[in-house]
């Protein structure tokens, strides 16, 4: 696969605090979270045809989210149909579709882990900090790969 490729991106944030004082918005990434995640990101940066990210405006989206962005040298924008719980995988799908090729959406389980299930028509587990490849649009996708830190 090449940076060429027409994909979109599904990202799951990268590992998190279990809590926070501020609620589970305010839950930010663990030390060894954020690392694992920018090691991914830093070997798979040739392989990834990302050109913007989009992010649920939850904390740990929000760190994955620039990490991602930092890395690859990509706007950053906040989506909050993406905060945990607002959407369905459906609309994860017609977002990815709306928003077109290049673009990596940052979220949450089990919003994104259905999506991807969906396009591969089986269960796909995205542990944290898993970045999933989707080909298609609305009607129809197609699941690519799952790489996970």
């Amino acid at each position: 696969m090449t940076a060429a490729t027409k994909l979109v991106y599904l990202v799951r944030h990268a590992r998190a605090q279990a809590q926070s004082p501020s609620g589970d918005a305010g839950r930010t990434l663990t030390e060894d979270g954020r690392a694992a995640f920018e090691a991914l990101v830093r070997g798979l940066a040739t392989d990834l045809g990302i050109t913007r990210v989009v992010t649920s405006p939850f904390a740990r989206a929000v760190q994955t989210a620039a990490v991602l962005g930092a890395v690859l040298g990509v706007p950053v924008e906040r989506e909050p149909t993406l905060a945990a719980g607002e959407c369905t995988a459906r609309e994860v799908l017609r977002l990815a579709g709306r928003l077109g090729a290049g673009t990596a959406l940052v979220g949450h389980n089990p919003e994104l882990a259905e999506a991807a299930s969906a396009a591969a028509g089986h269960a796909v587990e995205l542990p944290p900090g898993a970045i999933v490849a989707l080909e298609g649009a609305d009607d129809g996708w197609r699941f690519v790969w799952v790489r996970v830190p």
